[in-house]
């Protein structure tokens, strides 16, 4: 029992050490936008990627982990830069050059999975995680001070970091029921209730600080959406994890795994939040 409560703490010592590394760096390079934060989001699918392809080549697929990585990356450079139309050209392009490169691979066995399974990990890494960029850039588009697009993706990393956090302690401190047993048994009802408390919190908070152009309940129903979004997305990797028998995606973080296991629920947080400000508030 002792040794148990030892791993914990160290496990949560490593969780608190890296985010107060990655947080601060995170935080100046999304405040100042631009190229470099085009590249703390590359960065991330790049990583995101690899880990997924890894996750595939667990269940004995055959990603075409290069390609795919490719056309993941060239998403965000669509959204940084706008190419309008050209979005259907990408997409058109990686699916007959992956359609092509099937062909002359030495096996024919899977290539019909092999061939989707690369191209949702695109979808699943690189469209969503494209949608960082797209809500960081959105102000240019309205015609507002650049700057906004900084809140826009604190708002959703707040609420999403919030949720996470909540879900965490309560579950783990009053977890009794199951919330998906048979896709990750040490989640709780206790604890999405938890995060989705911590989750209002943390939006009447961003309300009252730096997101004062929502009003307060329009706030809280994001918070409670973004909520329901973070731990779908969590629920969804794990089910993907659960699958490939496996723990983690990597130990790319200390204490908090992978890239996939960090962005699970920003990967759904992230659009939800774009939407919501690119028909509502630009």
């Amino acid at each position: 029992m002792a040794a148990a409560g030892g791993a914990q703490r160290s496990d949560l010592f490593l969780r608190v050490f890296a985010a107060a590394l990655f947080l601060p760096c995170a935080f100046i390079i999304t405040q100042h936008g631009d190229f470099q934060y085009l590249f703390l989001v590359d960065v991330v699918v790049f990583t995101g990627l690899w880990e997924f392809y890894g996750l595939l080549e667990a269940k004995g697929f055959q990603p075409a982990r290069e390609i795919g990585v490719f056309c993941g990356l060239a998403l965000t450079w669509y959204a940084y830069f706008r190419g309008g139309m050209y979005l259907n050209f990408l997409l058109t392009g990686a699916l007959l050059l992956l359609m092509t490169v099937a062909l002359i691979r030495a096996s024919v066995e899977q290539a019909v999975l092999n061939i989707s399974s690369t191209i949702f990990g695109v979808l699943y890494v690189g469209w969503l995680g494209s949608h960082f960029v797209l809500l960081r850039e959105l102000p240019r588009l309205g015609g507002l001070d650049y700057e906004m697009g900084a809140r826009f993706v604190f708002l959703a990393v707040l609420l999403t970091w919030a949720c996470d956090t909540g879900a965490y302690f309560v579950g783990r401190a009053f977890g009794r029921h199951p919330l998906f047993p048979r896709v990750s048994p040490k989640k709780t009802w206790e604890g999405a209730l938890g995060g989705a408390v911590f989750a209002v919190v943390a939006g009447v908070i961003a309300q009252a600080t730096f997101a004062s152009y929502l009003s307060l309940p329009v706030s809280i129903a994001l918070a409670l959406l973004a909520a329901v979004a973070g731990i779908t997305g969590d629920l969804v990797e794990s089910l993907m994890k659960r699958d490939s028998k496996m723990k983690d995606t990597a130990s790319l973080i200390p204490g908090h795994g992978g890239t996939l296991d960090r962005f699970d629920s920003l990967f759904f947080v992230v659009p939800l939040i774009y939407y919501f400000h690119k028909f509502f508030v630009i």
